[in-house]
């Protein structure tokens, strides 16, 4: 520091210092009445606060951590801030990310340069991942740096200009979606002699247009029975994901907004209903093991799995316990119901999927009434 005397008899006290952005020497300067021990240490004192002020955006005053630490950090705030089926999604890309990352990387030698090849790697290399899951992982990469930025371990997203390739998409046939008639007919038989609890949920989702976690996680006192109405209410889910089978329990949230809904319930599903509620007198849940405990996916959708061939199911067509779900849609395309009276009732406020499904049936419907119509 030193300190220049001004033609009014004040004193000027200047402090050079090194720009880090442009490595030029520059100056700061505050101006004080009088030049002595005490006004020289308030002038020190200005002054460095000054330079602190200019420099504070800059690299050299960063927090290094490790990869690892900052997803555990993000996790901590995310997880309130989410629901539990969008927690387990983030859960399941963090632990892609750390795979390919390392949880001891530094976050502030991560470059956009490293970030195009890992995403090169992943979608062409033997994972073989979609165009739309690398642009998921992006989008979590963006938010989990942007909160490095916010809390001091970064200056700038090396995630934000991380260009993800264009890569086809291999889609199977719509029909592929959804069973016919007669696989349904073939599925619910099979079912019905091997395991009549798998059969009763199945009934219940595709009768109903549910997905798996609102159909097993549906309570008795979600059903509502009379003689001006019937309805079952969807306001949750199973809570499956991370727990022990003896701990699950009913979230009240769905899998979105759209998902809170009524439902209405045909004769069938009230017998279906009334028949799983014999067989879980002891539990709260409609549908259950013979142990008390809620279905799992993962048993239903191997035991699926595992007996396609014998159910007749064609060997290139997934099966799982979403498949009767799209069933549910493609019948009621079938009888015509408009496609947003579809969406409303299965909980979408949109779908590709669905919006396929219909296409594809109407598309179906008026090929066969062209057909008919050369026996007027």
């Amino acid at each position: 520091m030193y300190v220049v005397a001004l033609p009014n008899g004040k004193n000027k006290f200047c402090e050079q210092y090194v720009d880090n952005l442009t490595n030029k020497r520059r100056e700061v300067s505050v101006t004080l009445d009088k030049d002595n021990r005490v006004t020289r240490s308030n002038a020190q004192k200005v002054l460095l606060s000054k330079i602190s002020k200019k420099q504070h955006n800059l690299d050299k005053n960063i927090t290094s951590i490790t990869f690892g630490k900052l997803m555990d950090e993000c996790e901590r705030i995310f997880k309130k801030q989410m629901r539990n089926s969008s927690r387990d999604n983030m859960l399941a890309q963090h632990k892609v990310l750390i795979n390919e990352i390392g949880k001891d990387a530094l976050v502030n030698k991560i470059t956009t340069v490293f970030l195009n090849k890992m995403m090169e790697n992943l979608m062409f290399g033997i994972q073989d991942r979609s165009e739309d899951y690398c642009n998921t992982l992006k989008t979590r990469l963006n938010k989990m740096f942007e909160f490095a930025i916010e809390h001091g371990y970064l200056n700038n997203n090396p995630a934000e200009k991380l260009k993800i390739k264009y890569k086809p998409k291999h889609e199977g046939k719509i029909a592929d979606f959804f069973l016919e008639q007669n696989e349904l007919e073939q599925v619910m038989e099979f079912l019905k002699l091997k395991n009549y609890r798998y059969y009763l949920l199945c009934q219940w989702l595709y009768l109903n247009g549910l997905r798996f976690a609102e159909g097993a996680g549906m309570l008795k006192s979600d059903v509502i029975l009379s003689d001006n109405r019937s309805y079952c209410i969807v306001d949750g889910n199973l809570d499956y994901h991370g727990n022990k089978i003896s701990d699950q329990g009913k979230t009240r949230e769905t899998k979105t907004k759209a998902g809170t809904r009524e439902v209405d319930i045909n004769s069938r599903a009230i017998d279906i209903y009334e028949e799983a509620c014999t067989l879980s007198a002891n539990s709260d849940f409609i549908f259950t093991t013979k142990n008390g405990t809620p279905l799992q996916p993962t048993a239903i959708n191997s035991f699926l799995r595992n007996n396609k061939a014998k159910m007749g199911i064609p060997k290139d067509k997934r099966i799982s316990t979403h498949i009767f779900r799209h069933t549910h849609i493609s019948k009621l395309a079938e009888l015509e119901v408009p496609l947003y009276v579809i969406q409303r009732r299965v909980g979408h406020s949109s779908s590709k999927i669905t919006e396929k499904i219909y296409l594809h049936i109407t598309e179906k419907m008026k090929e066969k009434t062209r057909n008919l119509l050369e026996f007027l």
